[in-house]
């Protein structure tokens, strides 16, 4: 997949008026799909959802995920080992997680990780990690602010069919998304990585939602 470098940010395909984004959505919403925050993990809308259909994008409704691909990563954000097309999503290297820190990227270029965005909007998803299931072995692990679902009803009795694929159990090795909002590696064992890594966290731990 081509991933842009840090800071150069590719034009989505539409213009969206960001003044009437802030009207339909909530002030969360808006913050991670705009403002790329990250909203709170375990309590977030999507995180144990289980029914039939498709996630798409919160802001354009573009066609994102199916849930036949969706699994427990245990990370606390709803987690997909793939994507309904590739295509329709924008890679880009991203350092935000670590402020920045060009000494830091340097000695520990692992810690950048890969975020994932709407190519039709530009709205903020999530971000990528390469510890997902087979048979992709990728995990995004996506906001569920940036997600709406589109159920798929049974033509009988108008009910909301529940995915009948049996729930994949997976536990995220990489990108380090715990219960503090912020996903990172995780560092090594050596105590000076520690405390580099950490010390880099706390100027970006603010901008995380709580």
């Amino acid at each position: 997949m081509p991933i842009s470098p840090i800071g150069r940010e590719k034009s989505p395909n539409i213009t969206i008026d960001k003044a009437a984004l802030k009207e339909r959505l909530t002030p969360i919403e808006y913050q991670v799909t705009q403002e790329k925050m990250t909203e709170r993990p375990y309590t977030n809308k999507f995180y144990k959802h289980r029914e039939k259909g498709t996630y798409v994008c919160k802001v354009c409704s573009e066609g994102l995920f199916l849930s036949g691909t969706k699994y427990d990563s245990g990370s606390g954000w709803p987690s997909f080992f793939d994507i309904i097309d590739k295509s329709k999503v924008i890679f880009r290297a991203d350092a935000s997680g670590i402020g920045g820190n060009l000494l830091l990227i340097v000695k520990r270029p692992e810690l950048i990780r890969t975020e994932v965005s709407c190519k039709n909007c530009g709205s903020h998803l999530g971000h990528i990690f390469n510890d997902g299931p087979k048979p992709t072995g990728q995990r995004y692990c996506i906001n569920s602010c940036s997600l709406e679902f589109i159920a798929e009803v049974d033509e009988i009795d108008g009910s909301v069919k529940t995915e009948e694929s049996e729930e994949i159990h997976h536990p995220a090795t990489l990108g380090g998304c715990g219960p503090d909002g912020i996903c990172r590696l995780p560092p090594k064992n050596n105590v000076r990585d520690r405390i580099e890594v950490r010390a880099a966290m706390i100027e970006t731990s603010t901008n995380t939602l709580r």
